[in-house]
């Protein structure tokens, strides 16, 4: 139900029907969950097991409901109240189903205390033998009875807990970090590691800290998808001291720890990262089950995170030449003003506008100038810093942020940016390139983000007027004022 609802809210933050899959298959899976369950209580519980199962009907019957209306109105934005009336009943789902959980376990009690009465009066009649040694047995079994579920129970606990605070989680980077502290904190000397693989860089690198004196940091440098058994062979990879020696070893984690579990994160039949465990103690089997359990649990959730991050990377990327797009341009002004204004730091706007730019549509096609933009984009994206921003602001207008830059160190970059865009050699457009670029800076200039803007485009102007192919300042312009009187 839980993946049922994570499924529900990103079709309703994105429309996107994929994200659905998880509410189609938990219907099935529940219910046959649900008929297993009832075949294997007695008929007083099975009572109790229905009302749940009413509960958790009536709780899809909302779901569905909303589903359609979003289907409907396909503009229209998640249903608050809607949402606060699901999650009502699934709190009296859960509330119900932990009642059912304690009267099933004092119910296997009550069972285990007639098991070990028996038991003791057997031990009675044979006490002149085996009376001492007999209760010693049945004690210690009892022992390890209870502490054994005790263990379930407290596991049970700590995987509910951690499939309802992954259900919160922000971003993938939170959600790594959630998956390594549940694992560590269940599974006794642990070293937890979260592998995330990146196709379009061939790359396969750590989301969750690695000491850089760990051996792993070093092979994890230029790491490739298939550098992870476990990756490549798409199911749980296990190697450890006193195990045979495996036909292949992993090149990553082999050689690291006493015990090396490797579980991929498999998100509809494909691998988009794995979780590495390493203990120089024992791992067992129940210890594997429970990484592969809390792994296909995160699942779901990271690969909705990851297509959520790449939904608003797109939204805010320009396709042609791959810088932020306006609305980006927009809200880094306002962030880097502000940042400008907390430190007392400078902070200089440059406007770029290509020259002529509808004469190359005109004369060599728009396929040109479609060139031509990408080729600025490349441009401006290799002369500026790792802190400085780069966008297109619209159409062949571009705009660059240079932070605790005051307005002589922007006209420098400015020229060199100049330099750059006049050297480009665009295949389809025969004529040289050429920009006007205008400057201003924070607080010389303006002292808030839309003045700045306006003294850049001001000063671009100024540079087109004087013709072209140039840098120019902005100028502040005062009003004079009246001579004092005598």
């Amino acid at each position: 139900m839980l993946d049922q609802e994570t499924g529900l809210r990103g079709f309703a933050l994105t429309r996107r029907e994929e994200f659905l899959d998880p509410f189609r298959r938990g219907t099935d899976e529940f219910e046959r969950a649900a008929a297993a369950a009832s075949a294997a209580v007695t008929p007083e519980q099975r009572a109790k097991l229905r009302a749940q199962l009413a509960v958790a009907r009536r709780w899809r019957v909302l779901a569905r409901a909303e589903v359609g209306i979003l289907r409907r109105f396909r503009d229209r934005p998640l249903d608050v109240a809607s949402a606060v009336r699901r999650k009502g009943v699934f709190d009296r789902f859960r509330r119900a189903n932990a009642a059912f959980q304690r009267d099933v376990a004092a119910r296997r009690d009550r069972e285990l205390g007639r098991a070990g009465a028996v038991s003791a009066g057997v031990i009675l009649l044979l006490s002149l033998a085996f009376g001492g040694v007999g209760y010693l047995v049945i004690e210690r079994d009892a022992r390890r009875g209870r502490e054994r579920r005790e263990r379930e129970r407290a596991y049970r606990r700590a995987q509910g807990e951690f499939a309802e605070t992954m259900q919160i989680m922000r971003d993938e980077v939170e959600a790594h970090a959630m998956v390594k502290r549940h694992l560590e904190r269940n599974i006794d000397g642990a070293r937890v590691t979260v592998l995330n693989r990146n196709n379009s860089d061939d790359r396969l690198a750590a989301t969750t800290p690695v000491a850089p004196e760990d051996p792993l940091a070093a092979r994890l440098a230029d790491a490739s998808p298939d550098s992870c058994l476990a990756v490549r062979l798409g199911h749980a990879y296990s190697e450890g001291a006193g195990d045979d020696a495996p036909l292949l070893s992993c090149e990553l984690c082999s050689k690291d720890a006493a015990r090396v579990t490797c579980v991929p994160t498999l998100v509809s039949g494909e691998v988009i990262g794995s979780v590495l465990v390493r203990s120089d103690g024992r791992l067992g089997e129940q210890d594997t089950d429970r990484v592969k359990e809390s792994v296909a649990q995160a699942a779901p959730v990271l690969a909705n995170l990851r297509t959520l991050a790449i939904a608003e990377t797109r939204a805010a990327t320009d396709a042609l030449t791959g810088l932020p797009n306006a609305r980006s341009c927009r809200d880094s002004l306002k962030r880097m003003v502000a940042y400008a204004g907390r430190t007392l730091t400078p902070l200089t706007a440059i406007l770029l506008d290509l020259d002529h730019f509808k004469q190359i549509n005109d004369r060599f096609g728009h396929g040109a100038g479609d060139d031509a933009l990408a080729a600025t984009g490349d441009a401006l994206t290799n002369a500026v810093r790792a802190s400085d921003f780069a966008g297109r602001y619209g159409g062949e207008e571009f705009l660059l942020l240079l932070p605790d830059t005051d307005s002589e160190g922007g006209l420098e970059a400015a020229e060199k940016i100049r330099a750059a865009i006049a050297s480009l050699d665009v295949a389809q457009v025969d004529d040289r390139m050429t920009a006007s670029l205008g400057v201003a800076s924070y607080p010389s200039d303006a002292i808030d983000g839309d003045g700045l803007l306006r003294m850049a485009d001001r000063a671009l102007y100024a540079a087109k007027g004087a013709g072209r192919d140039r840098v120019e300042l902005a100028m502040v312009e005062f009003e004079p004022q009246a001579a004092p009187e005598a």
